[in-house]
């Protein structure tokens, strides 16, 4: 990774939230703001060592924790494995996740902002935050689907 770019809004994220910007944290925070992957503690931890960062599981743990308290980051979903998967959020969005597979694809819509409206409007609730998953079967686990139906 060690886009410098990233980098660098990775520190200004951190100190926009006053969290101290350690070359772990703006590390875990960039490769966070720059993966489609949704990745793990451990896909995190393994990718940091690779890019020579100095890190322990536990200070990648800790870290996730800090950004998701700050929430710039959030907790995706629980894979096939038992791990927690993240994903930073900057910009509205919901999950589709294969049930199957375990994909997730990202949603850049809002539309779900006007449910939160509706609720807090119904119930008297101030909404801190919400988050919304769709889970169902991915196109590529539909056609192998439809192609052992077929054999």
């Amino acid at each position: 990774m060690k886009d410098q770019a990233v980098l660098v809004a990775a520190a200004q994220k951190l100190k926009q939230h006053n969290i101290k910007a350690t070359p772990q944290r703006q590390g875990i925070l960039a490769y966070l703001m720059s993966s489609s992957e949704h990745p793990s503690i451990n896909m995190i931890h393994q990718y940091l060592l690779k890019e020579d960062y100095k890190v322990s599981l536990a200070t990648v743990y800790n870290t996730l924790e800090l950004l998701s308290a700050a929430e710039l980051v959030t907790e995706v979903t629980i894979d096939s494995a038992g791990h927690v998967r993240y994903d930073y959020f900057e910009e509205p969005h919901y999950h589709m996740i294969c049930l199957n597979c375990g994909r997730i694809d990202d949603i850049y819509d809002d539309c779900y902002l006007k449910l939160e409206e509706l609720a807090a409007k119904e119930s008297g609730y101030q909404v801190i935050s919400s988050y919304y998953d769709v889970h169902g079967i991915c196109p590529n686990c539909q056609q192998k689907q439809q192609n052992q139906q077929k054999d």
